[in-house]
C-alpha cells in the first residue's frame, strides 16, 4: 500500500510521457523555471543553466545563419536543380532553423536575466539578437 502511494506521487510530478518530452514543451519549461525561482536566494544565485542553454542555442543559430549568409554572398553560377536546392537550403537552414533556435535562445536568456541577472544571460540575449538579425539579413539578400 505504501509502495503504491509512493509510485502515484512520483507519477504526479511527471508528464504523461515522462521526462522524455524535453525543454521544448512550454509547460515543462515553466514548471522548471518556477521551481528554480522558488528556491532561496543563495541557491538561485548559482543557477546558470538557462544562460548556458541560451548561449548554446544562439551560437548554433548564429553559425547556421552566418555560414549561409557568407556562402550566399559568394557568387557561384548554379543553374537548374542545384540552384533551387541551394535556395531551399538557405531558407531552411539559414532562416527557419536559425530563427527558431534564436527565439528559443532569446527566451532562455530572458529567463536567466529574470532569475538572477547573471552576465551569461545577457550574453545569450546579445547572441540571439545577432543571430536573428543575420537570419533576416540572409532573407533580404536572397531576394534582392
Amino acid at each position: 500500500m505504501d509502495i503504491e502511494n509512493n509510485y502515484t506521487n512520483k507519477m504526479d510530478d511527471k508528464d504523461a510521457i515522462g521526462n522524455v518530452t524535453g525543454f521544448f514543451l512550454f509547460r515543462n519549461l515553466i514548471n522548471n523555471y518556477n521551481k528554480d525561482k522558488s528556491k532561496i536566494e543563495e541557491e538561485r544565485k548559482n543557477i546558470k543553466k538557462y544562460g548556458r542553454v541560451s548561449c548554446t542555442l544562439s551560437l548554433i543559430a548564429l553559425f547556421l545563419s552566418l555560414s549561409c549568409l557568407i556562402s550566399s554572398l559568394i557568387n557561384l553560377d548554379f543553374v537548374g536543380f542545384s540552384y533551387i536546392l541551394l535556395i531551399v537550403i538557405y531558407i531552411l537552414g539559414g532562416f527557419i532553423i536559425s530563427l527558431i533556435l534564436a527565439i528559443y535562445g532569446f527566451v532562455f536568456g530572458v529567463m536567466q536575466v529574470r532569475l538572477n541577472r547573471k552576465s551569461i544571460g545577457i550574453i545569450g540575449l546579445v547572441l540571439s539578437v545577432l543571430s536573428i538579425i543575420s537570419s533576416i539579413a540572409l532573407i533580404i539578400l536572397l531576394f534582392i
